[in-house]
């Protein structure tokens, strides 16, 4: 029984590949059902194939093993061209095969007229593959292929034999599942673009400050992150603005929590408001702002933060008809091919220690004294 671990492994394994190559949960179902259904339509062709030669069906047994190889070409297709997108061909490959076998298999009759019992697989793997849309319509033309066939007049287009009540029925049967097959990916669909939607929403949540709205320290991480690997690559600077609230402790002792919070709020708009379409601010942690400058050096990065020093202490807030006059210490911090993202944040900390030290409301370095 040890064998059976290692039989799944190896199974699991052939599903799954390919899958790796994408994020989108979508593709990587599809590759999976192409894995799938790829490795099913192979083995159950060969082995009615080989079982038609034996029974001395030839015809039959050609157009089985013809399908076999065709499902087998699919799959090399399915994994030689997946890095280049290319698992949409195997896919409508493995489509057209199934579709032109039951075609066959109805009008041939099969191994003893059972043939037409096969034509159950088509709405399931048309929904499988060409999602509810693309399922109907290709699911469609084969039931208006099966009735031409097996209600043409005096039989005509057939070469096996079958009673009017056996057409019907496995046409009755055949509508009926695919109502079902396509209620099922529709649901499916819907149930996959829900949970994405809700996915999307909580990522969003994750990256945003639930008081003030504007992206929090994680989402300024990777951002910060995606544009030093551009200032690597393009050897250009990019200059960092680390601000407190000066005093915002008596703020909260002096008016209370709520006002404070409103403090931040209407801070987060203002610095919003006074920045460039490229720059991103974040609340960093408490009363600290962190804002992001691309392709800004340290004298231009004085100039936005001197600006928005002097919004904020020009415009005091209201809050309960109280003016509350509101100054910020701003810290500069740069970021270069032999600065990292880490020393850009520890410089702008160090500046900032020094911009209250010369007594808050100011900006640190200065223009005058930056090397």
């Amino acid at each position: 029984m040890k064998f059976l671990p290692a039989i799944k492994t190896l199974l699991v394994n052939y599903l799954n590949r390919g899958t790796e190559l994408y994020d989108d949960p979508e593709k990587r179902h599809r590759i999976l059902i192409i894995n799938w259904f790829g490795m099913v339509g192979f083995s159950i062709t060969f082995i009615l194939g080989i079982n038609a030669y034996f029974q001395n069906n030839d015809h039959l047994a050609i157009v089985l093993l013809l399908s076999c190889v065709l499902f087998f070409l699919s799959l090399l297709n399915h994994w030689k061209f997946l890095k280049q997108y290319r698992f949409e061909t195997s896919a409508t490959l493995i489509q057209l095969s199934l579709l032109a076998l039951m075609l066959y298999l109805v009008y041939s009759g099969g191994a003893n007229n059972t043939g037409p019992l096969w034509v159950f697989l088509v709405p399931p793997v048309m929904m499988f593959f060409g999602g509810l849309k693309g399922g109907l319509r290709n699911t469609s033309v084969f039931i208006t292929c099966y009735c031409i066939i097996m209600f043409y007049p005096e039989n005509q287009l057939l070469e096996a034999s079958y009673t009017h009540e056996f057409k019907t029925r496995v046409l009755y049967s055949l509508i009926t599942l695919t109502f079902l097959s396509g209620y099922y990916e529709y649901s499916r669909h819907q149930s996959f673009q829900h949970v994405k939607q809700l996915s999307a929403k909580f990522e969003q949540q994750a990256l945003r400050d639930h008081l003030t709205d504007i992206p929090n320290r994680r989402a300024m991480m990777e951002q910060l992150n995606y544009e030093y690997a551009r200032v690597v690559r393009n050897n250009y600077d990019m200059s960092i603005l680390l601000i407190d609230v000066d005093f915002f402790k008596k703020i909260n002792d002096k008016y209370g929590h709520q006002c404070g919070d409103e403090v931040l709020i209407k801070l987060a708009k203002s610095f919003t408001a006074t920045l460039r379409k490229q720059d991103m601010i974040s609340r960093w942690g408490g009363e600290e702002f962190l804002i992001l400058l691309p392709h800004t050096g340290f004298n231009d990065a004085f100039e936005v933060a001197e600006k928005i020093r002097k919004t904020i202490q020009q415009n005091p807030i209201t809050f309960d008809d109280k003016t509350i006059e509101i100054t910020v210490s701003i810290g500069i911090g740069k970021a270069d091919i032999h600065h990292s993202v880490d020393s850009a944040i520890s410089q702008a900390d160090e500046h900032l220690y020094q911009a209250k030290e010369e007594g808050r409301d100011s900006v640190y370095p200065k223009v005058d004294k930056i090397a």
